[in-house]
């Protein structure tokens, strides 16, 4: 009985350790700072939006007022040229319509116009790059335009530096859970 207690604990202690290494990167090869596909970056985005994971690049959106623009990026954030890239955003608005717009390529990015006054909660974004598929989710976005006003006179943040997290006051990340860090 107290084998099976030994061996029960170990596996539960080790169950951490194997989940990180499941994400881990190739040996010799640069840190790359990111959680898992699709979740947002602990690194900055180029261009001032949201980074996901999409396969072996990564999207960046960004919101305009009557526009989206989205990016590819390479693994170093350096923006990947959208020749012969196709796609589309399927959007879902706060008052819980959805629509699909096309994106059309316009010099390093790619541009989904908006219907008019859409205030968006969710965009997906589906490409087909160089024969590939990428797709990303980018959830939140409504909450993440509203986030620059608060963050004016906010004196603590999330470690992980998530969207959105910036506070006047401690309390949690509203992302990760995490606990909120007094700026130095």
């Amino acid at each position: 009985m107290k084998i099976s207690r030994i061996l029960l604990a170990t596996t539960l202690l080790a169950a951490p350790l194997s989940l990180a290494a499941q994400h881990a990167h190739k040996p010799n090869a640069a840190p790359h700072g990111h959680k898992a596909a699709g979740e947002t970056h602990a690194h900055k985005s180029p261009h001032g939006g949201i980074v996901r994971t999409a396969g072996t690049l990564h999207i960046e959106l960004v919101q305009h007022p009557t526009e989206l623009h989205v990016y590819l990026l390479d693994a170093k954030e350096a923006t990947v040229t959208p020749a012969r890239t196709t796609g589309s955003v399927m959007l879902l608005t706060t008052a819980n319509k959805t629509s699909t717009v096309a994106l059309t390529p316009t010099g390093d990015h790619l541009v989904a116009k908006l219907p008019a006054e859409t205030s968006l909660r969710t965009a997906i974004v589906n490409l087909k790059a160089g024969g590939k598929s990428l797709s990303a989710r980018f959830e939140k976005l409504d909450a993440a335009k509203a986030a620059p006003a608060k963050a004016v006179g906010a004196a603590y943040m999330c470690p992980m530096q998530c969207e959105g997290s910036a506070s006047d006051k401690p309390g949690s990340c509203p992302k990760c859970g995490m606990a909120l860090v007094k700026k130095p």
